[in-house]
């Protein structure tokens, strides 16, 4: 491409295909006249174990959404942010520059959102935020947002909901998901020496994510990893959704479900123990909970992992 931004559907198409898509894109949209964002989606029913290298996107932030489940390994610039199944219905923000690579062990269906810095930085003048590194979203791991997902849809399905006034349609789903990430996916800031008002970072976020990983088992509230940051709770909770990208609950969830998959292939403990260890009530909803993460329940996952290997 001439430039870090796509400026033409060639171009977007030609991400994909550069990125290790050789199948047809299912939908291409844009460049969109007010944003200049771009979407495209793509489908494989087979997976392809070679790894393949993202091309880069230094001046736009990309959102990937996983409309159905798939396993993947990712790597960004050589270090592993996911390995596993990852559930359907779920997104990630990809910072812009990200130089990243994946191998996919199964089908899928993907959509890639392409939204250049500028537009974004428009809107988050407008919220009166102050630039954190020329980043005003957060890097996040896979996360289920419903609202993320109706507005993707509603760009999908465009052509349908408006005929001739679809990239209309698309701009403006596009100018409220930006409101929307910037509202509740924004990167922390600093201190206000003001106000004396403090975010999580630093030490403070390491203590209290290495707190959650030690009592795994434990049934810990926000009002009391609240006060381990000194933190009031509604304060507390905004203040990690923005480093983290998911709320406190949904993140000590994911911790627990990915310490399940490693005792799942590395023990011959019963599910239901399992579950008990880490931190649920009974096998029931650990089962209904692993499923939604990982596409199958767990028996299913050991046995399919262990057979494999």
């Amino acid at each position: 491409m001439a430039s870090a931004l796509i400026n033409t559907t060639e171009e977007l198409q030609n991400w994909f295909h550069q990125s290790g898509v050789s199948d047809p894109l299912h939908t291409c949209i844009g460049p969109l006249p007010l944003s200049k964002a771009s979407l495209g989606r793509w489908s494989c029913n087979r997976p392809d174990e070679r790894i393949h290298s993202n091309f880069p996107h230094p001046d736009c932030y990309r959102i990937a959404v996983m409309l159905a489940p798939l396993e993947a390994r990712i790597w960004d610039a050589g270090s592993p942010i996911w390995g596993g199944m990852i559930a359907a219905n779920r997104f990630r923000i990809c910072p812009p520059g990200e130089s990243g690579s994946w191998r996919r062990m199964s089908a899928c269906d993907i959509v890639n959102i392409f939204i250049p810095i500028t537009f974004v930085d428009q809107f988050a003048a407008l919220r009166g935020d102050d630039k954190f590194n020329n980043s005003a979203l957060s890097a996040t791991s896979f996360t289920h947002d419903k609202q993320v997902l109706e507005l993707v849809h509603q760009m999908l399905d465009a052509r349908v909901i408006a005929g001739p006034l679809a990239t209309q349609v698309c701009d403006s789903a596009m100018t409220i998901l930006v409101s929307y990430l910037l509202e509740h996916y924004s990167r922390p800031q600093v201190q206000d020496e003001s106000t004396g008002v403090a975010g999580l970072s630093g030490a403070r976020l390491r203590k209290i994510l290495a707190f959650m990983a030690e009592h795994l088992d434990a049934m810990t509230s926000n009002a009391q990893l609240a006060a381990i940051c000194n933190m009031s709770e509604a304060h507390f909770s905004r203040e990690f959704r923005r480093a983290m990208g998911l709320p406190p609950h949904q993140y000590m969830m994911k911790l627990r479900l990915e310490h399940a998959c490693l005792a799942l292939l590395q023990e011959d403990a019963r599910i239901v123990d399992i579950a008990y260890d880490c931190g649920f009530n009974n096998a029931s909803h650990f089962t209904r909970s692993f499923a939604a993460q990982f596409g199958m329940p767990p028996a299913q996952y050991r046995m399919q992992k262990r057979c494999a290997n």
